[in-house]
């Protein structure tokens, strides 16, 4: 009789629930035999991307064969141009969760803690078991965070404070006031995250800027992405600003060749076409608006959001309701794998068109 040989994993590593991700649109027609499903699960931007982006594209393709830049210099270069950062306080990351990773890593290890709210984005959470350290988690104020409990949450054992604001998955934010107040008593040991995906969705006077809390000295990483209102989720670029001492750990730590030198040339090409960022914000603003006024008609209940999807509470099971919807050719995300009620799901702010079938489809599967 053989012995079955255990591998010799972590056991943080075989404990984790890996993430589980928006269903793609190509799996859901190929299982349902259906077609034009739409996909208002991920917060993508419908709009697209820039055509500016799209030409970079276009060119940086005939020169695959070569590896990327692997420092992403021109990039950084003309992100630090654009938000006003000196060029040593700049990375560059295959997304934003790949930074949040390289900052766990960084940062913890056996002993070492991660505060973080609940909910709030949960790769955060995932990053934090993979590098070895203790994730504390503290309890939201009704689907906002509460910067005064986390701040009680901190020890000495307390490595990083991590804030995603607007939140992913409920689109709430944290107000300038709130923050100036925990950055007044956060101790000097900790490193705060801010997590700003959607930073430039947000037209609310009372949302801060995390660059200001970087140049005040702050002890702060300032997290962004141009998956969400520069639409290039599929070429995973993400960015951050981070004192030079902790650029440096970041720039040791990170993969070489980490962003594709399609994505670089795509990314920086975005930051040139003011147009579409404004064109795509005003789209969200129009699909909020459609989505609040028309939701809580059939009974959801809506969480206030800052972001390009909305929090809804289903007056019954969401997941039912999504996989009803889903037979439809309509992807919505329910939010068990969140750690929320089964009643809760996220939607995107579509377009007009596609939250038309949406709202269809609710009246029919409610």
């Amino acid at each position: 009789m053989t012995t079955r040989t255990v591998e010799p994993v972590r056991s943080e590593i075989r404990s984790l629930e890996p993430y589980v991700p928006g269903r793609p649109v190509e799996e859901l027609e190929r299982e349902l035999h259906i077609s034009d499903a739409i996909k208002l699960a991920s917060n993508e931007n419908p709009l697209g991307p820039s055509p500016l982006a799209i030409r970079a594209m276009t060119e940086a393709a005939l020169g695959v064969n070569r590896y990327p830049d692997g420092s992403s210099y021109y990039l950084r270069q003309a992100l630090a141009r654009f938000w006003k950062v000196p060029f040593e306080q700049t990375a560059v990351g295959a997304g934003s969760n790949d930074l949040i990773d390289i900052l766990c890593r960084i940062h913890l290890g056996p002993g070492d803690e991660a505060v973080m709210s609940d909910p709030a984005f949960i790769m955060f959470a995932i990053a934090v078991r993979v590098a070895g350290g203790t994730l504390v988690r503290v309890p939201g104020r009704e689907m906002f965070h509460d910067p005064s409990a986390m701040l009680a949450a901190v020890n000495d054992r307390t490595r990083l404070a991590y804030f995603s604001n607007p939140d992913n998955p409920t689109g709430t934010r944290v107000t300038r006031r709130e923050l100036d107040e925990y950055f007044s008593r956060v101790p000097d040991h900790v490193l705060t995250i801010l997590d700003e995906a959607y930073f430039e969705y947000v037209t609310d006077p009372e949302y801060p800027n995390g660059l200001d809390y970087l140049r005040q000295g702050k002890r702060v990483a300032v997290l962004r992405t141009f998956s969400k209102i520069y639409a290039l989720a599929g070429l995973r670029v993400g960015y951050g600003f981070f004192s030079p001492e902790v650029t440096a750990l970041v720039h040791r730590v990170r993969l070489p060749f980490n962003v594709t030198s399609v994505a670089q040339a795509a990314a920086k090409a975005s930051l040139d076409d003011a147009d579409q960022v404004v064109r795509s914000r005003s789209l969200n603003e129009e699909g909020l608006a459609i989505l609040r006024a028309e939701l809580p008609k059939l009974g959801l209940t809506l969480t206030p959001t800052w972001a390009n999807f909305v929090l809804a509470q289903f007056p019954g099971s969401a997941v039912e309701a999504a996989q009803n919807l889903e037979r439809l050719g309509v992807i919505i995300r329910p939010l068990t794998s969140f750690g929320l009620s089964p009643r809760y799901a996220r939607i995107s702010a579509g377009t007009r068109p596609e939250l038309t079938r949406l709202l269809d489809g609710l009246r029919r599967v409610l």
